[in-house]
């Protein structure tokens, strides 16, 4: 039994860390997109150079809220524009703003350790979704990367604790 509730710690733990994160990815990228391009662009994802996935993601939430489509936009679709297809194309113009607690942010290590902690957050909200209990295992160190994400998007360290 005690095994059941050290899971469910676990996976709530989880899924806390992946919905704090896309909370804050869906607020900051479209505000930040929207001022880096306001003349040029009449909305955040006028300009987005998006692959057809990313795309579709963006039709779907645009036919459910067209003043508001970030708040129906999966993770990867917010993993995808951090990945390192967009380094030159969103993260040196704009992107790199989200990030308020990285000194010189605009460095490709920084880069690619986002990249990187991002390809762990969407695995670990997978994992999760899927209650893919052999995960358990890497689970903890997914966890980490997810809250260096927050807490260099901004977020306090005292939403990021553990509740064990």
């Amino acid at each position: 039994m005690d095994d059941y509730l050290e899971i469910h710690k676990q996976f709530e733990f989880s899924y806390l860390l992946i919905g704090l994160l896309e909370v804050h990815l869906r607020q900051r990228i479209p505000l930040t997109l929207g001022k880096n391009y306001a003349s040029d662009h009449p909305h955040w994802y006028s300009h987005l150079p998006l692959n057809e996935r990313g795309q579709k993601s963006l039709t779907v939430a645009l036919q459910m809220s067209r003043n508001s489509p970030e708040n129906y936009l999966p993770l990867s679709f917010w993993r995808f524009l951090l990945s390192n297809k967009n380094y030159g194309s969103l993260w040196l113009p704009s992107l790199h703003a989200i990030f308020p607690e990285i000194s010189s942010p605009k460095r490709m290590n920084i880069f690619r350790t986002i990249d990187k902690n991002m390809d762990t957050a969407l695995r670990l909200r997978n994992n999760v979704a899927h209650f893919n209990f052999d995960a358990l295992k890497n689970m903890q160190y997914s966890q980490e990367r997810v809250k260096w994400l927050l807490l260099n998007l901004g977020v306090e360290s005292r939403f990021l604790d553990h509740p064990l």
